[in-house]
């Protein structure tokens, strides 16, 4: 009997064919069926984390009661670590341990594996995200989701055979409607998946996304309330001057942040080379420690969505939740640095929402007629502590207006986010995502692998046959060597044989006007640019782009080693990008 899936795969191209839809109504579709599809699996993910949570905590607390010494000295302390316990065995049984629940595996998809993806992500990850949430691990559900619609593109991608481009682009298009089906909040899975998993903007791509999203979104919204996740506060800014506290929140929250930053990783250190226990039972011990807190502390289980209303709400006790922000940081970093299911990204919320929200009660008390009340800084303080971690000060922005639904935070929520990222900067040029990558040997920046083009010098990809002109070359035959070459930069050459400068068709097209005039009075020498900025032949190709962004050209002149001014050949950014895109199909496929 053949598998729908495979079957699924030899019909499919011929249905399209036999549609004839161009490339761009293609994408908008696959895009806006994989929206709907990854709607149904959030949708799926929320039941079976509530069904979880109902096991571990509900059913118990019917059978024995809540105030029971039993249950609240006994059952709760237990469960996290039952569920760790699970969660550590399923993970050892799949062979799953390299994988982390967080968005940097949707980014390393991207970057680094092609766009192919196993499709058993998508239930390995719905399964114990659900077990760890539910049992009480701290953490969130964001980046899990995100996986598992990044990973559900995938096998849609690779069921229609598409190329590379295209299966990294329904990468995107999933996580993209994984954060908006999350949060109900389509903007912030458009910008999430442009600012953090592909890292490029181009209209072509930007299309399919921004269905995916609002498909994903429409789909869970059909099928449960529709609700936002947060409940925001009315908000105003009640005096100008109150920028400036927001400047300063800001400031706190990039030292959230970084506390958070160190924390996490701190405990991944520890669990992975001090820990000698098996890696079964070391997210059972993440839980333990979790449990123990949850005991006293209940408010760390979990993502934490319903105290964040609280907060917003004015309903918690400053103390408390000046309380809640180590303890938090702590829960999170145990249970996830020991191997625990969940995401960063609902705590990082949470301890935003703390931290504003504290901030808040200080300076309304402080100055009660010019400030706003302390839910709309907690508001403030949920997206600013994630644009540090993130790195993604725009995706934070944005979803801050949408989840609120009002203009009016704009200001202050750009202003604190700004000031968070900038502190985290100060630090380290790491986000959480892409320090986790560094550890593991993938180095990305702007959605590509540095360890990929460390290792392509320029030698081995520039181009040696080009065509120079002579400083004393006349503008005419300027004129006729461009009309007959390929080449949009041309190196100009010394009477000995030396670099010079470089002339481009923009420099011609200055003078161009005057063609007639100038034709046998210009020459090369006139019009070339003189302060050339070159590549070493042994240069790598992050060396040659970090020159391309600096002077944003097209080409650039190799030189020799011992001799800035002999010139070898030409460096396209088009070479360097097919290079990049080679290398990492050849890394893809002799991965395990």
């Amino acid at each position: 009997m053949i598998r729908p899936l495979k079957a699924l795969e030899r019909l499919l191209p011929r249905w399209l064919a036999e549609w004839a839809l161009s490339e761009n109504a293609f994408l908008l579709v696959i895009g806006g069926a994989l929206g709907v599809i990854c709607g149904l699996l959030a949708v799926l993910f929320e039941w079976m984390a509530a069904t979880a949570r109902s096991f571990f905590f509900l059913t118990p607390a019917g059978l024995l009661g809540t105030e029971s010494l039993i249950y609240l000295f006994l059952v709760i302390p237990l469960m996290p670590a039952f569920g760790g316990l699970l969660v550590g065995a399923l993970t050892w049984f799949f062979k799953m341990g390299h994988e982390s629940a967080s968005a940097a595996e949707v980014m390393k998809w991207a970057a680094v594996d092609s766009g192919v993806v196993r499709g058993k992500i998508i239930w390995f990850r719905l399964l114990t995200t659900s077990i760890f949430l539910g049992s009480g691990g701290s953490g969130g559900r964001e980046g899990p989701i995100a996986q598992v619609c990044g990973a559900m593109g995938s096998v849609f991608g690779q069921v229609l055979r598409l190329s590379t481009e295209r299966l990294r682009l329904l990468v995107g298009c999933g996580a993209a409607a994984g954060i908006a089906a999350a949060f109900n909040a389509p903007i912030a899975g458009v910008i999430f998946t442009v600012e953090l998993v592909l890292a490029d903007f181009n209209v072509i791509s930007f299309l399919p996304i921004v269905i995916s999203s609002v498909m994903a979104t429409t789909t869970k919204r059909m099928l449960t309330t529709g609700d936002p996740v947060f409940e925001g506060p009315s908000y105003a800014l009640v005096s100008s001057w109150e920028i400036g506290l927001y400047a300063i929140l800001g400031i706190l929250c990039g030292l959230a942040a970084r506390s958070f930053y160190v924390a996490y990783f701190r405990a991944e250190d520890y669990f992975k080379h001090r820990v000698k226990a098996h890696p079964i039972l070391k997210p059972a011990i993440g839980g333990l420690v979790v449990g123990g807190i949850g005991a006293f502390f209940p408010q760390v289980f979990g993502g934490g969505y319903e105290v964040m209303n609280q907060m917003l709400d004015g309903n918690m006790w400053w103390a408390l939740a000046l309380a809640l922000i180590p303890l938090k940081i702590i829960a999170t970093a145990v249970a996830l640095g020991s191997g625990g299911a969940g995401g960063v990204f609902a705590p990082s919320l949470f301890i935003g929402c703390m931290t504003g929200g504290v901030f808040g009660y200080g300076v309304h008390f402080l100055w009660p007629g010019d400030t706003a009340t302390a839910g709309a800084y907690a508001m403030v303080g949920i997206g600013a502590v994630m644009a540090a971690v993130a790195q993604a000060p725009l995706t934070n922005i944005l979803m801050g207006y949408e989840l609120t639904g009002n203009y009016l935070i704009i200001l202050p929520i750009m202003t604190a986010c700004i000031m968070s990222s900038f502190v985290m900067a100060r630090y380290t040029g790491e986000s959480l995502y892409t320090e986790k990558l560094r550890r593991r040997g993938i180095q990305l920046w702007r959605g590509r692998d540095l360890t990929v083009m460390d290792k392509i010098r320029v030698r081995e990809v520039m181009a040696r046959d080009i065509a120079t002109i002579p400083e004393s070359l006349p503008f005419g035959r300027i004129m006729e060597l461009i009309a007959s070459s390929r080449q949009s930069y041309f190196p100009v050459l010394d009477p000995a044989g030396k670099l010079s400068g470089v002339l481009s068709i923009q420099n011609v097209r200055e003078i161009m006007l005057h063609s007639a005039e100038l034709r046998d009075l210009v020459v090369a020498k006139d019009i070339a640019t003189a302060n050339v900025i070159t590549l070493d032949e042994s240069d790598n190709l992050n060396q040659a782009m970090e020159k391309f962004s600096m002077m944003d050209v097209e080409q650039l002149p190799v030189v020799l080693p011992d001799d800035p001014r002999a010139i070898v050949g030409m460096l396209s950014r088009m070479d360097v990008m097919s290079a990049y895109k080679k290398e990492v199909l050849k890394k893809a496929g002799t991965a395990p």
